[in-house]
């Protein structure tokens, strides 16, 4: 009997998203058809009912079923039911006693399928039909009363009234079974989706309330309902300082036309989100916190039901990036620029300045116009250094790069110091013991020093002040060298550092912005290169440079060459070199400017040599017979073939040919393209018959 009633309640078991009616539907069908045919058949078996009676209700006992079958297909057909059994208590109604019997219980029981399955008109539709139904047959009893079959006794009476009783009660629990098993479900479901809210709720509140970035919700009117920490971080207000977006933006925007500019794009983005049921895209805003800094927003929002979710990102990091990106690019651009300039104008002082030597050297003693052709030179001189400076820049300088003390750089540059600054300002040295050494260019790092205390005393002015020249050893990480030092090739590792502070006047944000630009300056007397050049000796150097300022609050300038293990040469007494006779021999000099071929030949003729001239590598090849020349004196940038494969050609047909490269460049700038092959020699454009001559005496030792 229990795997019985299993089996039944199993049958009756749905699907838990079906509807309280659906459920009862299916209890209805299959007690009814089953109920019909194993109960009321029998029983009016031993009534002795007519087969009639028997007949229908077996017709209603398997419709029912049918209709039961149906659900699992997911089809509920209640009128269908409906009908079916008001049809089947009308054909019974006579031949089960009429009104004596039981029968009026069963049509109660057809009239809980009007509470349970219609709803609204359908219902009273229904109601009316029951109600006609039922007082059609009493009042077809009432006009044909021999139309009713009696009882054959008082017997078969009382059982079929405790049948129908029993049945029609039997339905009424299952109804009332069904009934109350669908509203613990829906409890139990319900509390289940509300502990899910709960849950979710608590998740998306912990996430908005971590989130990295600042977050607000607030209601179509504009008002705060909640802001997230990171809101309270970033922009340094609560709630209370900004109960609503208006008061936000005012806070945000002290400018009142700024102000009026924003919330203007602001409320035409969220109209046009409303109106086209969107997202308002990100835009940038930048705004003043708290504190009075300003922060760089891009803020986005979407209408989540009646209620804004507005998101700002913090991008002011990113813009300084971009903006430090910008500077570095317009920098470099700058630099070649510049190195591209400095090396034609090079070019041409090289062919002044040789002429002018000759004509120097040529001139009697005593003639008129020798005062005239030194002022000269001193303009050439004055313009070689105006282009070096350039080339400094550009990252391009004369470099000769070696092991070096920095301390004692410090130190044995401090007299030039002292005498470079006011009276009125005091030198502070604050080094380091123990540092270890560097690999550097000495005059160019003589020169970054001299620009920072000369340019240091200069912000102090008239007032008193101290400047401290400080050193010590940094380590940077990769972290670091993103954040700190954007745009500059640094790489992690160990770094000696060099600090030239000042208690001066500072600087104001835009003059920080524009130090380094060429030509720009604060001094009425200034050309506005020597922090160009500055920055073009460390890019040079791969070397790191660090500025803090603040008006008033003085500057920082901390410089970072990376540490190297090479050894520091031995220091001793300077030798003078020997008296050189005069050169002879012949000379191959290669060069694509007519001038210079001019102007250098001259200078190696006046020196002794016999020159052989060629325009550029290919011709220098064809002239070239080894074991001919003393040496090749040949430029490095040609057209056809340039000094690097030239070089690369001589050596292969006479490995012991002496070649001296010049070039507008430094001498590591122009070797780096030679792949470890060294020349004899180097000179940088422009020089002196006095230069050319230290460089040819050191080239044939």
């Amino acid at each position: 009997m229990d795997e019985l009633l299993q089996r039944l309640l199993s049958w009756m078991k749905v699907d838990d998203d079906t509807i309280i009616e659906q459920r009862l539907f299916r209890v209805l069908a299959l007690l009814s058809g089953l109920l019909s045919i194993l109960v009321v058949i029998p029983m009016n078996l031993a009534q002795s009912l007519p087969g009639f009676i028997n007949a229908c209700v077996l017709v209603f006992g398997v419709g029912s079923l049918l209709l039961f079958g149906a659900t699992f297909r997911g089809h509920y057909n209640m009128k269908l039911l409906f009908f079916l059994h008001m049809a089947d208590l009308d054909l019974v109604w006579f031949s089960n006693a009429g009104t004596q019997g039981s029968i009026g219980l069963y049509f109660f029981g057809a009239a809980l399928y009007l509470v349970i399955f219609f709803r609204d008109r359908t219902r009273w539709l229904m109601l009316g039909l029951f109600l006609v139904n039922g007082a059609a047959l009493l009042w077809a009893e009432w006009l044909h009363p021999e139309w009713v079959r009696p009882f054959v006794s008082l017997e078969s009476r009382f059982l079929d009234l405790i049948t129908g009783f029993i049945l029609s009660s039997l339905v009424c629990v299952l109804i009332l079974w069904v009934v109350l098993e669908a509203y613990h479900q829906e409890r139990q479901r319900l509390k289940a989706s509300l502990e899910a809210q709960r849950k979710s709720e608590a998740r998306f509140q912990a996430l908005v309330l971590n989130a990295p970035i600042p977050i607000a919700v607030a209601n179509t009117q504009g008002a705060l309902e909640y802001v997230n920490r990171s809101f309270e971080q970033v922009l340094g207000y609560t709630i209370k300082d900004v109960p609503d977006m208006d008061a936000w933006w005012g806070r945000a925007y002290p400018d009142v036309d700024l102000l009026r500019s924003a919330q203007a794009h602001w409320s035409e983005a969220c109209a046009i989100a409303t109106a086209t049921h969107s997202t308002i895209p990100p835009a940038e805003y930048p705004v003043v916190g708290k504190d009075g800094q300003t922060v760089h927003l891009e803020i986005q929002a979407a209408l989540v039901g009646d209620q804004w979710l507005v998101m700002f990102t913090d991008v002011s990091e990113r813009r300084r990036a971009e903006e430090v990106l910008r500077q570095a690019q317009k920098l470099e651009s700058l630099g070649v620029l510049a190195g591209g300039i400095a090396h034609d104008f090079n070019n041409l002082l090289s062919a002044m300045l040789g002429n002018l030597d000759l004509a120097q050297v040529k001139s009697p003693i005593g003639s008129a116009a020798i005062p005239y052709l030194q002022n000269m030179e001193g303009a050439i001189l004055k313009a070689t250094e105006l282009t070096r400076q350039m080339l400094a820049y550009s990252g391009k300088g004369r470099f000769v790069v070696e092991p070096m003390d920095l301390n004692r750089l410090v130190a044995e540059i401090s007299p030039l110091l002292v005498v470079s600054v006011s009276k009125k300002v005091q030198l502070k040295y604050e080094l380091a013991p123990a540092l270890p050494p560097i690999e550097a260019d000495l005059a160019q790092v003589h020169q970054v020093v001299m620009n920072l205390v000369t340019n240091a005393s200069e912000a102090i002015g008239a007032s008193e002040g101290i400047i401290t020249l400080a050193t010590g050893l940094r380590e940077i990480n990769a972290r670091e060298v993103e954040v700190a030092f954007p745009g500059q090739a640094l790489e992690p590792g160990s770094y000696v550092t060099l600090g030239v502070s000042d208690t001066g006047c500072g600087m104001e944000p835009q003059v920080l912005a524009r130090i380094f630009d060429p030509f720009f300056t604060t001094k009425e007397s200034g050309r506005g290169l020597g922090l160009s050049a500055l920055l073009g000796i460390l890019r040079g150097h791969r070397a790191g440079l660090e500025i803090q300022s603040e008006p008033g609050q003085g500057t920082l300038f901390q410089i970072l060459f990376k540490a190297s293990t090479a050894r520091l040469p031995e220091s001793g007494p300077i030798e003078p070199g020997a008296h050189k006779d005069r050169f002879h021999g012949k000379v191959l000099l290669v060069d694509d400017e007519a001038e210079l071929r001019f102007s250098f030949g001259s200078m190696l003729q006046h020196l002794g040599f016999r020159v052989v001239a060629a325009r550029d590598g290919q011709e220098a090849l064809e002239r070239f017979i080894p074991g001919e020349f003393t040496l090749v004196f040949m430029d490095l940038t040609m057209p056809r073939m340039d000094g690097k494969e030239a070089l690369f050609q001589l050596k292969a047909r006479d490995p012991e040919v002496r070649v001296i490269l010049t070039s507008g460049y430094s001498e590591s700038e122009a070797f780096e393209p030679l792949a470890g092959l060294r020349p004899a020699g180097f000179i940088q454009k422009p020089f002196s018959l006095e230069g050319l001559t230290r460089v040819l005496e050191k080239a044939l030792e």
